[in-house]
């Protein structure tokens, strides 16, 4: 139907273009308005992109800045929405800056909001929620309070998903208050919602209950029962969460029978999953198996992997203990398949994302001295083409020497491609520390701490300029590669309040001057020891960083006391699916970098450290670094 829709558009708009040709501008830019907005309702976005485009350039031809920025709005949207997400960027960055030198100011904090949503959706949050606050200040420096609740909805799940949940309440009782304000009872419920998200993480069930009860009625009274069906599952997961099962099962079905009633099959999918789980639990396996099949079933029609991904495990694990291992072994499969697939698709994505982010910086000024060097090889190669040519009339001996030069030529280039795109991979992790550098000393200004946010203004300065300086070349000493990580790994004390300890240490035999290794090399795993291990540890937390020499390698190892892997990655499972460690993925692409640009290997390798009762008491990495001596 939506195919047969989709013809009958084209024919019908292709008449309406053809005629729009032959007439004035405003009467051409209607025309493409119109196909436009009907190509993107049939879903047809590549052909929405094409005829925003033409409108882009005929608005160009016009000079009219205002159409502009109105139909590279509606291409940006257009490949957000076919998930061309470096070019949807592309198109709102332009609108936004011409919003701007127009002086159309909350036209623009519309775009920076579009921009905010695309980073969310490529992964990097920490760009997202600079985005979101950068439009949500444009309208709060022009009194525009009138429909704020979104961008601050936006700006408070973003803070609870980074893990500061306080932050992200204070931002979601701003928007429950704007939505009070302006009457709007869709914004209220969102609100209320997501502030229940965050009680719930923070794993105070009965306030998380409270919001949603308040939430409840405001669903109900807008015609948003899906969002009432969520709730609902909401409720019984506080009372599942607080061991009373025979509650949450009362609302898991209340859930099911409305899920059913309007057709929203995640929703049934998802209450029938919750219930399964229980009984599943409760090793009654009857129950458990009618109701994981049903949320199987429900989750498959509308390919919804991680209820498909959880149905498939627990039915193994039924059939397993029934002993009927056939039926064990096919769910265990369909597990497997789709989760191998999902482990491909995430790697995809990082590598997708750190290209995006590549393309997207490419006007600083790395990324200038990077299109300028791409200019001269461009000359270069021309040159060496030129060359070719001139010799193509001459003896066979010359014509092999100009090939054995331009082949050498072209080696040259990668290599200084590959160098190129080490220093952008360096150059990404400084604003990832940077924003959480900031944000700490702005918490130090606001809790009169103002002797200690000078200190850590004083060492972040010192810090940054190692940064700046370690950025600008291909290797640092052992030594200042020391000094950084002590300065850093102060800076991380102060700004957690001391949480935690720190030992540095260098092998006696180790000439700290005169070793060579790649900048910045220890920084990431010393961030992955806080963030994931000891942040959320109930006692004082201790990171080991040693510096050994084997044979040809700097051995790196850096041990912490946290909470270990499995239960970070526990935690973390409660997040967006979206979510992901910046400073992880920015490090795998640059040491596969350096490993394919120099003959020694980087190795590197994770451990988990168990006490004596088995269990996870820490991580440890160990990163064999190839060294050179400076002489």
């Amino acid at each position: 139907m939506k195919n047969s829709f989709g013809l009958f558009f084209i024919f019908f708009s292709s008449i309406i273009f053809v005629y729009g040709q032959n007439e004035n501008y405003k009467v051409q830019t209607d025309s493409l308005e119109k196909l436009i907005n009907g190509f993107d309702k049939a879903g047809l976005f590549d052909s929405s992109v094409y005829y925003s485009k033409a409108a882009i350039a005929l608005a160009e031809k016009e000079n009219n800045a205002g159409d502009i920025v109105y139909f590279s709005n509606l291409c940006g949207t257009a490949f957000m929405n076919s998930e061309k997400y470096f070019e949807s960027l592309e198109k709102y960055s332009d609108a936004s800056k011409i919003a701007h030198a127009n002086g159309w100011f909350i036209t623009e904090s519309s775009l920076l909001n579009n921009i905010g949503a695309i980073y969310f959706f490529l992964g990097d949050n920490i760009s997202a929620l600079e985005y979101f606050m950068k439009a949500l200040k444009i309208k709060e420096e022009r009194n525009e309070t009138k429909k704020l609740a979104g961008a601050l909805i936006n700006i408070g799940g973003l803070y609870n998903i980074l893990g500061d949940h306080n932050e992200g309440l204070v931002f979601l009782e701003k928007a429950y208050k704007n939505a009070l304000e302006q009457d709007d009872l869709y914004m209220q419920a969102k609100a209320l919602i997501s502030m229940g998200d965050v009680y719930f993480s923070l794993n105070q069930y009965g306030t998380a209950r409270e919001n949603f009860e308040k939430a409840l009625p405001l669903s109900d009274s807008v015609a948003d029962m899906q969002a009432v069906a969520n709730i609902i599952v909401k409720i019984g997961d506080t009372y599942k969460n607080s061991n009373d099962t025979v509650t949450a099962l009362k609302y898991y079905s209340q859930s099911l029978k409305l899920s059913d009633s309007i057709g929203y099959r995640l929703g049934m999918a998802t209450a029938a999953m919750e219930t399964g789980k229980i009984f599943y639990d409760k090793k009654n396996y009857p129950k458990a198996l009618r109701y994981l099949k049903m949320s199987a079933g429900e989750s498959e029609k509308i390919n919804a992997t991680p209820k498909m991904l959880m149905s498939y495990k627990l039915l193994s694990g039924i059939y397993n203990s029934q002993k009927d291992y056939g039926k064990a072994l096919n769910y265990y499969t369909l597990y497997s398949k789709i989760n191998d697939s999902l482990h491909k698709s995430d790697t995809h994505d990082k590598f997708s994302t750190i290209k995006a982010l590549y393309e997207v910086d490419k006007k600083q000024r790395e990324l200038d001295n990077l299109k300028l060097q791409n200019k001269v090889t461009q000359l270069q190669a021309k040159q060496s083409r030129y060359l070719l040519y001139g010799a193509a009339g001459l003896i066979v001996l010359i014509t092999f020497t100009v090939i054995l030069v331009f082949r050498q030529h072209k080696i040259k280039n990668l290599q200084k491609t590959i160098r190129l795109e080490q220093k952008l991979l360096r150059s990404q992790i400084n604003p990832h520390f940077i924003f959480n550098a900031l944000t700490a000393v702005q918490r130090f200004v606001f809790e009169k701490s103002t002797i200690v946010a000078c200190d850590y203004i004083g060492n972040f300065a010192n810090l940054i300029r190692a940064v700046l300086n370690n950025s600008a070349v291909e290797k640092i000493s052992l030594e200042d590669e020391i000094l950084f990580i002590n300065n850093y790994l102060t800076l991380q004390a102060l700004r957690f309040d001391n949480k935690f300890t720190f030992n540095i240490d260098a092998g006696g035999d180790i000439d700290t001057k005169s070793i060579l290794i790649p900048p910045m090399i220890t920084q990431p795993f010393a961030e992955n020891a806080i963030e994931h291990g000891i942040r959320h540890l109930n006692k004082k937390g201790h990171i080991d960083i040693k510096y050994l020499m084997e044979s040809n390698f700097i051995k790196i190892t850096v041990e912490d006391n946290g909470i270990g892997r499995e239960k970070a990655k526990h935690i973390n499972a409660g997040r967006i699916k979206r979510h992901r460690s910046m400073a992880t993925s920015i490090t795998s692409g640059r040491l596969l970098y350096l490993n394919n640009s120099s003959d020694g290997k980087i190795n590197m390798e994770y451990c988990d450290i168990k006490n004596n009762r088995g269990e996870q008491a820490g991580t440890k990495v160990t990163l064999k670094v190839p060294f050179e001596r400076e002489f």
